[in-house]
């Protein structure tokens, strides 16, 4: 336990040097100028009683925006509860920041202590931190809930570990918790992890002794997971036909067929903070790490010497069945996978699996790469067997780490003047956000040609509503108006038949009642906005946004699915109690 505290010290100290650029005042540039403005939303949302929050206000230029039918929630959870503990916008997600780098250290411990033992966890944490890719993430692309995905992948990997050797139930549930916050993390990763994945269980399923009894524990925790994040996956699936996501996503810049990488780029390329461009245009760094890919090469050559050194068919194969030798190797070949599918090289594999074209980057491979690589040194450090070589070793790699690495984690300029006032004002959030990122605005919205050849929202900042409900047509006054993000109700004494204009952009899930009975919406008009008419007199008016008849059947499953897991865990407890007590017997 002592060694573990000594662990999570040296963890906790790497994070505060990685971290130092958080302390400054402010903010500082990124790529992704948006995870502020998205919290705020989402603070505004969960407090007016949405859950789960799906569709926000301000954003999709002050109409409104399905944006967490589609974007997974949970960075901005976890942001929302340090917000709600006191600190402001800015700061907490900053913190947010923080603590994806610490805790990924951590995981990175758990997972290559239980193959490696403790020494070589340390390194093989430290290398999982101060990995170039991580630098970026945080630094220069600003992608929050990319960096936390660093966290859930190392415990997934560790959780189905032991899932195949205690068959625990425990392990079960930890196994398929981890597998959904990934989901409800970074869905995008989660999809480029489902190429990975599924030869890593291969390969547990070879090394496991009852190989049937593993297949149907694997496949029943991969259920769970499923069924635990369906209250986000499933809606967005089936609802991403009504937005014009592949209007944008899909073409021009964000085509992921000139955002492959070239293999030099791996092995070293120029730090910078511009952005991803076609061929070698890129202006920013996708090195993988020098000594990250020798460490991986190193690992892998030990591996087949010791495979090599076992004499008989029988030793090689028991060798093969290790994590030390077979599961090295199982690892390297992931590496080299992960570092393939960044380049134009994989791009049949691409053009088989369509989905993949939503990932827009294949260099998001490097995540892969990152894990392998660092869970490769941990090995190297394990293979030395002398503990004062391993020591020195691992001290030795440490310093040729920190040195080069550490200086990628700064920012290239600090924005010290920047407020959550500034951050989160209407101006920011209906304008400068909503601009960059409109991929969920509702299917039929006008687009045309930017300059670039890209495909721009054809919305003005002269469109942006002043007020909720408009008059269109008639003589009407609008009274007790009452508005939360995804409900408005107000009162209207019509002195004529009157056509009224709710300033919502319409998405399947909003509901018009009038006087207590279900209406039509009609969102026949440039913007796709919510209209509809009233006749003469007064009458008690309710907009609200509610789960959609797939919204409602994913939550039921997510729900279910939570059920069916305590259920598990209380069956397991009574037969564990049950053979207690034989025994005391």
């Amino acid at each position: 336990m002592k060694k573990d505290l000594i662990a999570i010290l040296v963890i906790a100290t790497a994070t505060l040097a990685l971290s130092l650029p958080l302390f400054v005042p402010g903010f500082y540039t990124i790529h992704d100028d948006q995870q502020i403005a998205r919290l705020f939303v989402f603070d505004q949302a969960i407090k007016t009683g949405q859950f789960p929050v799906r569709w926000v206000d301000g954003l999709g230029f002050g109409f409104g925006y399905p944006l967490f039918v589609f974007y997974p929630p949970l960075v901005y959870i976890l942001g929302e509860i340090f917000h709600t503990a006191g600190f402001g916008f800015i700061d907490s997600v900053k913190i947010v920041f923080g603590a994806s780098i610490l805790l990924s250290g951590i995981a990175m411990y758990v997972l290559t202590r239980e193959f490696w033992g403790r020494s070589a966890a340390i390194v093989s944490a430290l290398f999982y931190m101060f990995v170039p890719y991580r630098a970026l993430d945080v630094y220069v692309r600003g992608a929050l809930a990319e960096s936390f995905s660093f966290v859930w992948l190392p415990l997934i990997i560790w959780s189905f570990y032991k899932l195949t050797v205690t068959k625990k139930p425990i392990h079960i549930h930890l196994s398929a918790i981890f597998l959904a916050l990934l989901m409800i993390t970074h869905n995008l990763i989660f999809l480029s992890f489902m190429l990975i994945l599924p030869l890593y269980l291969l390969f547990l399923i070879l090394i496991s002794k009852k190989k049937l009894f593993t297949i149907y524990y694997l496949l029943f925790t991969i259920f769970l997971a499923l069924g635990l994040s369906a209250f986000f996956w499933l809606p967005a699936l089936a609802e991403k036909k009504f937005t014009i996501v592949d209007n944008l996503l899909l073409v021009n810049l964000a085509n992921y067929n000139i955002h492959f990488v070239y293999p030099a780029q791996l092995w070293n390329w120029p730090w910078g903070f511009g952005g991803s461009a076609a061929g070698l245009a890129d202006g920013i760094s996708f090195k993988i790490g020098k000594l990250h890919i020798l460490a991986a090469v190193a690992t892998f050559i030990l591996a087949i010497a010791h495979l090599v050194y076992n004499k008989g068919i029988k030793n090689k194969l028991l060798a093969l069945r290790s994590f030390s030798v077979g599961g090295s190797i199982v690892n390297f070949a992931l590496f080299i996978f992960s570092a393939f599918m960044t380049t134009f090289y994989s791009k049949f594999i691409w053009t088989l699996l369509p989905p993949l074209a939503y990932l827009q980057f294949p260099w998001r491979f490097l995540l892969f790469t990152a894990i392998f690589s660092s869970i490769a040194v941990g090995a190297l450090i394990y293979f030395l067997r002398v503990p004062i070589l391993k020591l020195f070793v691992g001290f030795f790699l440490i310093i040729l780490l920190v040195i080069p690495n550490l200086k990628l984690f700064k920012p290239q300029t600090y924005r010290e003047n920047i407020t959550d006032e500034i951050a989160t004002s209407n101006e920011v959030i209906n304008w400068d956000i909503s601009s960059s990122s409109f991929e969920y605005l509702p299917q039929g919205t006008k687009l045309f040609k930017s300059d670039l050849g890209t495909n721009i929202a054809a919305i003005e900042r002269k469109d942006i509503p002043k007020q909720k409900i408009e008059i269109i047509s008639g003589q009407s006054n609008i009274e007790n108006l009452k508005s939360a993000p995804h409900k408005v109700t107000f009162s209207v004494n019509a002195k004529d038949q009157t056509q009224i204009k709710a300033n919502i952009f319409n998405f399947p899930g909003w509901q018009l009642n009038i006087d207590g009975n279900k209406s039509t919406i009609n969102d026949n008009n440039r913007l796709k906005l919510i209209t509809f008419t009233v006749s003469k007199g007064l009458h008690q008016v309710k907009i609200e946004f509610k789960n959609t008849p797939i919204g409602t059947t994913a939550n039921s499953i997510s729900v279910f699915t939570i059920i069916i897991m305590i259920i598990f865990t209380l069956r397991a407890k009574t037969r564990l109690t049950g053979r207690s007590r034989e025994l005391n017997i």
